[in-house]
């Protein structure tokens, strides 16, 4: 029996279009940009305060991400990937909304955290192939899922973006093309609409077209979102991810501002 990607959506967030929070992880450890100072215990503390900040003004769901952790390889790395699971653990606890695990670029990662800690959804690059600031990526869909059944986490719901940020995607067919074809040969539940960079919003034609070639799939508007924009995404978008907008100067490795989150949220339901 096909599946009804939209319900399944639905009722995964209890909503037609949720809006989603990101929980941007500070630097982990052995990254770059990791402060062997920042405690694992303040990293937990900092995270809880930010997630009570969504459940507060409403927000649907969360996702946790760990952008910080620039530039990105395709295995985030032992000790990176225990503090992940040790931050997610003890923050979603708190959590009273539904919530998702993403990890840059490592899809095997982010389905085995997504299915160790009880996320719903992971969200990231689980198909295509792109050139970029990150070097040659290919992601092969096959060798992903058959992994999500092997430990048992085919349920996890896969929100996947198959167009690059910050690169040039491998893939010579339309981005129509592309998104009419991918889910007829995997088991996404849904795709992530990117713009060309962190906190630039896609093409609102694209995803129109997108849209109306294929209404029975959830688009996630998956970047770029601000109060000035998301009534007009919203036409067209089933889910908003949100991170940069929300911050202490709308700047993505900050922390979520109270002011900035409610207004972002405040236009979203209006």
């Amino acid at each position: 029996m096909r599946r009804n990607l939209m319900e399944e959506h639905k009722q995964r967030f209890g909503c037609e279009k949720p809006i989603i929070g990101c929980l941007h992880l500070r630097a982990l450890p052995g990254t770059p940009l990791w402060d062997p100072s920042y405690t694992m215990e303040q990293h937990v503390a900092d995270l809880k305060e930010e997630a009570h900040i969504l459940m507060e003004l409403g927000f649907d769901g969360a996702v946790f991400a760990n952008e910080a952790d620039y530039p990105y390889v395709e295995h985030i790395g032992e000790g990176a990937l225990a503090a992940y699971t040790r931050i997610v653990t003890e923050v979603s606890r708190e959590l009273t909304i539904p919530f998702g695990v993403g990890i840059m670029n490592d899809p095997y990662s982010a389905i085995s955290v997504a299915k160790a800690v009880g996320a719903v959804f992971c969200r990231g690059f689980f198909l295509g192939s792109q050139v970029g600031n990150y070097g040659e990526i290919r992601k092969t869909p096959g060798d992903i899922w058959r992994y999500a059944k092997s430990i048992g986490a085919a349920d996890v719901a896969v929100y996947s973006s198959f167009e690059p940020h910050n690169g040039s995607s491998l893939d010579t067919r339309s981005t129509e093309e592309m998104f009419n074809t991918y889910y007829k040969d995997t088991p996404v539940a849904g795709y992530s609409m990117n713009g060309p960079k962190k906190g630039e919003k896609p093409s609102e034609s694209m995803i129109a077209k997108c849209k109306a070639l294929n209404p029975d799939i959830p688009i996630n508007f998956n970047n770029g979102a601000n109060p000035d924009n998301i009534k007009e995404m919203l036409k067209y978008c089933d889910m908003v991810v949100v991170g940069t907008t929300l911050k202490k100067d709308h700047y993505l490795f900050n922390p979520i501002d109270y002011d900035n989150a409610k207004a972002f949220i405040t236009a979203a339901r209006s």
